[in-house]
């Protein structure tokens, strides 16, 4: 009967003082839509078939672009790594004013989780400024969603925590791949 067992994340354990009916994480309207149109189960194993974190057409309408977003299990205390990576993207990509050798993000986004399907989640998305279907294609094995939301981390897909070397190459490259990163650059 192994194989008929619902998989659990062994990453953090439910909370046993609060049920996950009795508190409710914030939900979007995207995330109640895909619910009321049937019983669509993520699988964490397959970015296809990730749920973006936020209805995009409401969320990001006053918000500055490129919108980094970080999703994470506040149970399993991620939420220092995530303000840290923050700080390391606003570091690296301090909002300037655009020209071909200069790449800024416009915002970042935490959105902590403490739901059981969200247990164990370490997920980074960008929002770019624009996008033209010639960035669609371009797209080289990464996941890209409704309104153009893009994947650019996910940590139980991945394998762990992405080094920040890494990070920085990915979302320069989403960003402006004109962007030089000094010490953090490929060689």
């Amino acid at each position: 009967m192994a194989g008929q067992r619902e998989e659990k994340c062994v990453d953090c354990q439910p909370d046993p003082c609060h049920s996950s009916t009795s508190i409710a994480a914030p939900t979007s309207s995207l995330t109640v839509a895909k619910k009321e149109q049937g019983p669509k189960k993520e699988d964490v194993l397959d970015p296809t078939t990730f749920v973006a974190p936020i209805d995009l057409s409401a969320a990001s309408a006053g918000m500055a672009k490129p919108l980094v977003i970080i999703e994470y299990c506040q149970r399993c205390k991620f939420g220092l790594r995530a303000n840290w990576i923050q700080q390391e993207l606003l570091s690296t990509f301090a909002p300037t004013i655009t020209t071909i050798d200069s790449a800024g993000i416009g915002s970042i986004m935490l959105i902590p989780k403490i739901d059981d399907e969200s247990s164990g989640r370490f997920r980074i998305y960008l929002l770019p400024s624009s996008l033209s279907s010639a960035d669609l294609e371009a797209e080289e094995g990464g996941t890209v969603y409704s309104g153009g939301l893009r994947l650019v981390w996910d940590r139980k897909t991945q394998g762990g925590f992405p080094e920040m070397k890494v990070l920085k190459q990915r979302v320069r490259d989403l960003i402006n791949p004109h962007f030089g990163l000094g010490h953090s650059d490929r060689k």
